[in-house]
């Protein structure tokens, strides 16, 4: 009667090291990181777990639920620059954290955050003055892409945009002015995504104020688009 049990095929489980489990459920509650940002954290460390099994350790732990219906890879064309400071990104958000107005200019080739304020008002004053901050610390980028806000673009048709605030700053400082296409903001899509990053993962509360968060995006977090590296490091 034994030879007709069930057996289990396949590989057998495999077990996890506790000290690792203990890493990969600490990073997923502090930081939401899914399995293969984890992976890679881990590889940093001497752990080589493949992404899949922190991905059941995960489900087990009620983590993550299981992805049944596995999506489609997206199909695009990302573009990148093949230098630091070839061009900046900037746009202002609502920062649901203090009530007020956050802005920030991304480095294009690095994800690092170059300058970054919290203000009353999404102006073009604070925008210039972000700029300045930005170039002191790491250098003046070519170039600066942006939206068509009024704090970069004269959204009147009797302004000249040759006399914006914004454009008249870029023009003394040498920086060129692209805008990115209306209705797609893939465009700008580097700095819209950091905004969806830093609500998501502060909102986690693993972070005393947004400089610790700027630190830890600047130096400590890896990037999938980076190759699994820091702005930092880039």
């Amino acid at each position: 009667m034994d030879d007709l049990k069930d057996n289990k095929t396949g590989r057998p489980e495999t077990q996890l090291n506790k000290n690792a489990e203990i890493i990969i459920l600490d990073l997923r509650k502090r930081f939401g990181y899914g399995a293969c940002h984890i992976e890679e954290i881990l590889k940093k460390k001497g752990f080589r777990i493949s992404h899949r099994q922190i991905e059941k350790l995960m489900i087990r732990n009620n983590l993550v639920e299981p992805n049944v219906k596995k999506q489609k890879s997206r199909k695009w064309v990302r573009y990148e620059l093949p230098n630091p400071n070839d061009m900046g990104h900037t746009d202002w958000s609502y920062d649901p954290f203090t009530g007020k107005q956050l802005s920030v200019y991304i480095d294009d080739r690095t994800r690092l955050i170059t300058s970054f304020g919290i203000f009353k008002r999404a102006s073009a004053d604070n925008t210039i003055a972000l700029l300045r901050v930005g170039i002191a610390g790491y250098g003046k980028p070519k170039s600066v892409m942006t939206d068509h806000g009024s704090q970069y673009y004269a959204n009147k048709g009797s302004i000249l945009q040759s006399n914006t605030q914004f454009r008249i700053a870029l023009d003394v400082l040498g920086i060129k002015h692209y805008l990115a296409r209306v209705n797609r903001p893939q465009t700008n899509g580097k700095v819209e995504r950091f905004f969806l990053t830093y609500k998501t993962e502060y909102a986690r509360g693993s972070f005393d104020n947004i400089q610790d968060f700027m630190k830890h995006y600047n130096e400590e977090r890896l990037h999938m688009s980076l190759g699994y590296k820091t702005p930092k490091e880039i």
